[in-house]
């Protein structure tokens, strides 16, 4: 049993045994002989509902800022969210070092009450063997349950002491977080801009065909909380793609009329032979998601737990997944065939292969769809279209979208930067969100980059939003990302938030410039606050105190995290605390 899983197991158990305890004391009421408990039993029941209260204070402290306040509610209460990927790594961030002593702590609190409930001789549901109170006197004799508190003197103390740590730890961490999210390291962007090409051109070279008619969408999102090193990048991030091909090669490639959609997942896994590995999946804070066929839990103990129909293993406090070699997966030999055999209902876990230049294994997972979600009428809109509601998704963006949106472009900017996935004169018109009618999620979980996939490198698409270069934009990309974060946040193109002053803009960089240098001066800081502004301002003027302006040099890159993607997360963070 999980850490934080055992804390909704806490929470379920204090009641049950203020419930029994209260049982107990109207059974001594009608028993003279046992009149001299009433008050201990009473005082008993005030110590744990005592401690009852502060750990679930301490929770929400906890919890602040990582849920909304609708999901607190369902999460006190034991609900779904106990198992989310994306609160364990909220919370191993938010505790950091602290993260197993809260934990033990968390288990400690759990032992004692089930000393506690046995006890009370409470049944396997932790519920009195006896339902009527006048039955008191024999039900005592018979199952010689504890009423006297000297009894639970021991268990008292313990709950006393574990919340006690818990609540310091809380306090600590909680004010510590400023200060360490100041401090943090920037994920290793340049394996990732490394990998993201590799991951291009395997899909590419894969191709064994001439219909011309497929092309891929690539999920952004941001990997910021993930901070590793080199090959073992690789194995523990998952890359989200739609592959998607036209039953007419010459239909439009962004919308649905003629196209079969797949969704996968894509994992670089080991080379090590006659071993199954263990892949880290990626964490998706609220993300709805369709899952891969095979089911998983989250884990944040050690404790392993296995299916019983299945050979994928969930194991330990990183949400890594042992995945069996049976059926043993062969490297595909035609990425055409493969994708549209994916279309037949029976699905393996994994389908097959690639292999890259430098033999690395690239596995593809398909995702099962909801039954009552029909592929073939998915959309893919632009978020140009978006913004000037050509659509038909039939509901707007909201403020959290945009928060959400907002920190997944800006990772991903530092992610694919001078990738076949990104081009440096990028616009609202090559982000695209996937519309998926009888899916309950939202259409703006994520952002999407979308690619042919053509069969030779000479025939690679390449985006026709063509820009002049200026002296005063240091970083093409970075300026897109500033106007595409105005854009976002007052749901409109650049062209409509235009004033007739910024009309005039001659010996500037253009009109979009001046209307975004307008409402950084002016506008945004009320509209969205300091910080936000900041990530804006810092785009537009590649305002970051270094000579250096590539995204693929590391001193920069720290520098962006640090000034925009940093801030537009805590941002989100803030939003979600208050919302």
């Amino acid at each position: 049993m999980s850490g934080f899983e055992i804390a909704g197991m806490v929470l379920g158990a204090l009641p049950l045994v203020i419930s029994a305890l209260e049982h107990y004391a109207n059974g001594i009421n009608t028993a003279k002989r046992f009149w001299r408990y009433k008050s201990e039993v009473r005082w008993l029941i005030l110590q744990i509902k005592t401690e009852e209260g502060i750990f679930v204070n301490t929770i929400e402290q906890l919890l602040t800022g990582i849920l909304r306040i609708e999901q607190m509610t369902e999460f006190i209460a034991g609900g779904k969210f106990w198992q989310e990927a994306g609160i364990e790594l909220a919370l191993k961030n938010r505790l950091r070092g602290a993260y197993e002593i809260y934990v033990d702590n968390v288990r400690g609190l759990e032992s004692a009450l089930q000393r506690m409930m046995k006890k009370l001789a409470l049944d396997s549901d932790g519920k009195p063997q006896f339902t009527d109170p006048s039955l008191f006197k024999q039900e005592y004799k018979r199952l010689k349950f504890g009423i006297s508190k000297s009894e639970y003197d021991e268990q008292l103390s313990a709950l006393k002491n574990y919340n006690q740590a818990l609540t310091r730890l809380t306090k600590q961490s909680l004010e510590l977080e400023p200060s360490r999210a100041a401090k943090r390291s920037c994920p290793n962007f340049n394996a990732l801009q490394s990998y993201a090409r590799t991951l291009f051109e395997t899909l590419r070279s894969g191709l064994r065909c001439n219909c011309g008619g497929h092309a891929v969408k690539l999920r952004l999102e941001s990997r910021a909380q993930r901070i590793v090193q080199g090959e073992d990048l690789l194995e523990h991030t998952p890359f989200r793609v739609i592959f998607t091909y036209a039953t007419d090669a010459g239909t439009l490639l962004t919308h649905s009329s003629f196209w079969n959609w797949t969704e996968a997942d894509i994992r670089c896994i080991p080379m090590v032979a006659d071993k199954p590995k263990q892949v880290h999946l990626a964490p998706c804070i609220n993300d709805a998601s369709p899952q891969p066929r095979a089911a998983r839990r989250v884990k944040f103990s050690r404790v392993q737990a296995h299916q019983s129909n299945s050979s994928t293993t969930v194991t330990d406090a990183q949400q890594q997944v042992t995945v069996d070699s049976v059926p043993t997966p062969e490297q595909i030999q035609d990425l055409c065939k493969a994708v549209v055999a994916l279309q037949q209902p029976q699905r393996d876990l994994c389908i097959g292969y690639l292999i890259d230049s430098v033999k690395r294994k690239h596995a593809i997972y398909p995702l099962e769809s909801p039954s009552n979600c029909n592929q073939q009428q998915w959309t893919a809109y632009s978020l140009r279209e978006v913004l000037t509601q050509r659509t038909n998704i039939g509901r707007r963006l909201t403020k959290h979208d945009k928060l959400r949106v907002a920190v997944d472009l800006a990772s991903s900017v530092l992610q694919l930067y001078k990738t076949p996935w990104l081009d440096e004169q990028w616009s609202d018109n090559d982000v695209y969100f996937i519309h998926r009618p009888g899916v309950p999620l939202s259409v703006y979980e994520h952002p999407f980059v979308y690619r042919r996939l053509p069969s030779s490198p000479g025939s690679l698409s390449v985006s026709t939003s063509q820009q002049a270069a200026y002296r005063v934009i240091r970083n093409q990309t970075l300026f897109t990302l500033g106007i595409l974060l105005i854009e976002l946040l007052y749901g409109k193109p650049i062209e409509e938030l235009q004033t007739p002053r910024d009309l005039d803009c001659q010996g500037t960089p253009g009109i979009a410039w001046c209307t975004a240098e307008r409402l950084i001066k002016e506008e945004l800081e009320f509209e969205a606050g300091p910080r936000y502004l900041d990530a804006v301002r810092r785009c537009i003027r590649c305002d970051f105190n270094r000579k250096e302006s590539s995204l693929d040099d590391k001193d920069f890159q720290q520098a962006v995290f640090d000034g925009v993607v940093a801030p537009l997360e805590r941002t989100l963070q803030q939003f979600i605390s208050l919302d």
